[in-house]
């Protein structure tokens, strides 16, 4: 039986019916199936709650629309909704054989991200459930080609809920667009993206997209990003509070995987970040500030591990220390640069060929307590806590990471400026220098090589310094010439008057020579020079030091050491005074030292150690002096005195601070108008009341100079004459010895002076005997004197050393001619024989000795008159007795002559004087005389009878 084809209008009805039936689904059915099935599998299959207004779909144009979509957490709270999705599926899919979409176009999203206290994803539960438990077997990307697809006005909200005070965050609006996105092979298609986020950054993302193979080509940048709305999320894993500022990225990027490896490089890479301030967390001080940090010209190649970066800058950085507006910044810096940076992270190598700082000044200060502020400023880095188990620290290994090696080509730094104040002493010191540069080369990990350096800088007081050489940190060595160029000594001025009286009115330092270091130590050769130095007193303002130069061309110093060669000192120019309380001007400059009130009495100021530190030595060749000036004046005196010694020049030969090694000196000078002093000798000028044996030679010393001192010691002015003095000193332990010679010309004394200190002598009197007939005094007078004593001084010990003469000669006059005209003998006395008128001769060249000293002294008379002693009625008696006797036995005696001795053993003799004495005392007194004689004497009287 033969098959009977449909009729024709019976293929058309059922088609017909077919695509009604399709229709009235499609229209009808579809969409509530759609709504009904799809809110039922999300509450059935993880518990959210899905809901959605009926969806609409368009048979013919293959059109879906979706709208009111809302998704919810079991709790109701928010994850996903969307205000409208429009689907245009293209008929050539059928085709084709791949989802091709037309248009797809999503408007009003609002996602919602976060972060419960417990670190959960509030999309875990959702995701979590829709995963199949079954495994998924690795198949290829699904056929997929989207024309067009775009994203609008849509919104995400994150919360990180895991602290305390959580992190809330939103992008908003945000726009995606993406043309041409296919799986199909060797597709690209384009995409599009704009954002603005809750932190004020502008997102445009743009570029190629390629999904089989996937590769992503295009450009990214992100701008306005307000840095501390940023930052917010991590303030509390920062060690400092969330900095502040606006910061931009950009880059242009390929991205593409082959071999199944990712492959990423990135070029035209820049950053930037404007007014960028950084403050600590506990107060909004120290503020770091920086006007711009650029990067730029940045490239990046994931394969071989290299990043390249044109140029990392900064402008208009400062650090501000202080709360007060207007206050001076600690650190201000011009601009910063690093230029040509090549790092490989994987050889971890990292080459930068310029670092470039300019146009900047540190100001640093130390307060009252001895703290600097800059130091104060830097946060404290506590170490790591160490995590527990147990009880016991648990210890995690690590692999020790490999070393980086880095290198900078050149360091520059110029155009800064560094201000220091120290206000730990009063008034405060203040030091700025200024236009300081610093270029050095080749710095790098490599700690052995040398490192060229060059620097320089102005002081902004005066001078300038500059230093060339190499650095060895590995050494650590240095060896670098320095020069040091006409450095004002007055920023030095606080630190003098906290021990002295004085103003530093002037002074130039210059120093140029070798400074090294290296293990066996350190040191500095060279030459230097002190220029203009001027010492002025606070109070008065008058001059007290002055230098016009002190200079040295060989110059070795050291820790151990100090080595120098001829020191010359030029224009000495300095003053010894005596005040009225006898104070000397050196002693009343200087400050007593402060006591701590705190520390009790009697206890010393540091403890002692057990090891002593090694002596520091030095050795000067020879001190050179020059066009010197010596003023002294002693306001101690009745009359104020006052002389100068100029023209000091001479020389001091092989002073050193080691035991035994005293200084030879030879100086000269001129005192007023028409003296000389010179001092020849050996002294230890570091320690000279330890030391000294110095001869001084003063030659025609106008003598009225010294009226001050013979006002106050004798009374009496002097009215002219002239002073020669040799002085021989000896200082030993602090002791003054001196054999002097002093010789006075034409010395001539006027008016008294009153004054308490003065003796009442005959002056007068004493000049005649020391004159000789040419008006000449020559005196030796041996002086001493305790260099302790508060009370000492040289003029005192002259005058009183004069005044000793003048009263042994008044008091002893002969005494004196002796000790000036004869050797050794004694002149205060002229002995004659006891009763006797005549001189022995010894006695009569006495006489003749004083007649001949009297003659050169015409302004010297002498006054002889008798005197009476016991002796001579001893002696007359005596020669009378003997007289008598010699005249009762008969014996014959020159008138006045004297009769020679008798013998009391004769027996004439003595019958004679017993009659004498009977004669003179009575017969009564010579019989009690014999009576006694016999009883002390018993058998004597008979046995001379």
């Amino acid at each position: 039986m033969a098959l009977r084809m449909p009729a024709r209008k019976t293929i058309l009805l059922t088609l017909a019916g077919l695509v009604v039936s399709y229709l009235l689904f499609a229209w009808l059915a579809l969409p509530r199936i759609l709504q009904s099935q799809t809110e039922k599998f999300i509450a059935e299959k993880t518990g959210h709650h899905l809901s959605m207004d009926r969806p609409e779909f368009n048979p013919f144009a293959l059109r879906l629309h979706l709208s009111g979509l809302r998704l919810t957490q079991p709790d109701d709270e928010p994850l996903l909704a969307f205000r409208e999705l429009v689907v245009d599926m293209s008929s050539a899919s059928i085709f084709r054989h791949a989802f091709i979409f037309d248009d797809i176009r999503l408007d009003g999203v609002e996602a919602s991200v976060a972060l419960s206290p417990k670190g959960q994803l509030n999309w875990s539960a959702l995701l979590d459930s829709l995963k199949s438990k079954e495994p998924v077997p690795d198949s290829a990307l699904p056929r997929l080609d989207i024309q067009h697809f775009i994203l609008t006005n849509s919104k995400l909200d994150f919360a990180d809920k895991r602290s305390a005070s959580a992190f809330v965050t939103h992008i908003d609006p945000m726009n995606l667009e993406l043309t041409d996105i296919s799986t199909l092979p060797d597709d690209k298609g384009r995409y599009k993206v704009s954002a603005h986020t809750a932190f004020g950054a502008h997102i445009d993302w743009h570029g190629e997209l390629s999904l089989e193979p996937l590769a992503m080509t295009g450009s990214i940048s992100v701008e306005q990003v307000d840095i501390a709305k940023l930052m917010g999320y991590f303030k509390n894993q920062l060690p400092i509070a969330p900095p502040a500022g606006i910061a931009a990225v950009s880059a242009d990027y390929r991205l593409g995987f082959a071999a199944g490896q990712m492959e990423l490089s990135l070029e035209r890479m820049a950053a930037k970040i404007t007014d960028l301030r950084l403050h600590g967390k506990q107060s909004p001080n120290p503020v770091v500030s920086i006007a711009a940090i650029e990067a730029k010209e940045g490239r990046f190649d994931l394969a071989k591990n290299i990043l390249v970066l044109g140029v990392l800058s900064a402008n208009g950085g400062s650090l501000d220390l202080h709360s007060k507006e207007g206050e001076p910044k600690a650190l201000e810096l011009g601009s910063f640069s690093v230029e040509d940076v090549r790092v490989n992270l994987a050889a971890h190598q990292a080459m930068v060929a310029r670092i470039a700082l300019k146009d900047g000044r540190i100001r640093a200060g130390r307060d009252a307590q001895g703290r600097i502020d800059l130091i104060e400023a830097l946060p404290s880095i506590s170490p790591p806590a160490k995590a527990q188990q147990g009880g016991k620290e648990k210890t995690t290994n690590t692999l020790t990471a490999a070393p980086w090696h880095y290198r900078a080509e050149k360091l520059e730094l110029s155009g800064f400026g560094i201000t220091v104040r120290d206000a730990a002493i009063t008034p405060a010191a203040e030091l700025s220098l200024d236009d300081i540069t610093l270029n050095m080369e080749g710095i790098s990990d490599d700690m052995k090589a040398a490192l060229p350096l060059r620097a320089s800088f102005n002081v902004r007081s005066g001078g300038s310094f500059a230093a060339e050489g190499n650095i060895i940190p590995a050494g650590p060595s240095v060896d670098v010439q320095l020069k040091l160029a006409d450095l004002s000594l007055t920023p030095a001025q606080p630190y003098l008057s906290s021990f002295a009286m004085l103003t530093l009115a002037g002074g130039r330092l210059s120093s140029e020579g070798q400074a090294s270091y290296n293990a066996k130590g350190g040191g500095y050769q060279g030459k230097f020079s002190l220029r203009d130095l001027r010492l002025n007193e606070s109070e008065s303002g008058n001059l007290f030091f002055a230098l016009k130069s002190l200079s040295s061309r060989k110059f070795d110093v050291s820790p151990a050491k100090l080595d120098i060669g001829e020191l010359v000192a030029d224009g000495l120019d300095t003053k010894l005074i005596i005040s009225k309380d006898k104070t000397v001007s050196l002693t009343r400059v200087l400050r007593k030292p402060k006591i701590d009130a705190a520390k009790p009495a009697g206890l010393p100021a540091a403890t002692a150690t057990t090891t002593s530190a090694q002596p520091f030595m030095f050795d000067i060749d020879s001190l050179r002096f020059s066009h010197g000036k010596l003023d002294f004046a002693d306001y101690s005196l009745a009359l104020p005195f006052g002389t100068q010694i100029h023209d000091l020049h001479g020389i001091v030969a092989g002073l050193s601070s080691r035991p035994g090694a005293p200084g030879q000196l030879e100086l000269d000078g001129q005192v007023d108008d028409y003296g000389l002093a010179r001092a020849i000798g050996q002294v230890d000028l570091f320690n000279p009341t330890n030391f000294m044996d110095l001869k001084v030679v003063f030659r025609n010393i106008e003598m009225t100079r010294l009226t001050p001192y013979s006002a106050t010691f004798a009374g009496r002015k002097i009215a002219s004459g002239k002073l020669s003095l040799d002085l021989e000193y000896q200082i030993k332990q602090r002791q003054l010895q001196g054999e002097n010679q002093i010789i006075m010309d034409q010395l001539t004394l006027g008016e008294k002076v009153d004054s308490p200190d003065a003796m009442d002598l005959p002056l007068d009197f004493a000049l005649a005997i020391l004159q000789d007939s040419d008006g000449r005094i020559d005196l030796g007078l041996p002086m001493s004197g305790n260099l302790d004593d508060p009370k000492f001084s040289y003029g005192s010990i002259v005058m009183k050393a004069i005044v000793n003469v003048l009263t042994n000669i008044v008091t002893a006059p002969f005494r004196a001619l002796g000790a000036l005209f004869s050797s050794g003998d004694k002149f205060e006395d002229i002995a004659f024989e006891a009763g006797d008128v005549s001189l022995t001769p010894p006695e009569r060249e006495k006489l003749v000795k004083i007649a001949d000293a009297l003659n050169k002294r015409p302004r010297l008379s002498l006054s002889v008159h008798g005197v009476y002693a016991e002796a001579d009625r001893a002696a007359l008696q005596d020669r009378q007795t003997r007289r008598s006797v010699a005249e009762k036995i008969g014996q014959k005696t020159e008138e006045d002559g004297d009769p020679g001795p008798i013998s009391l053993h004769q027996p004439k003799v003595q019958s004679t004087l017993e009659s004498l004495f009977s004669d003179r005392f009575g017969s009564g007194e010579l019989a009690a005389m014999k009576e006694g004689f016999r009883k002390a004497n018993p058998g004597q009287m008979e046995e001379s009878a």
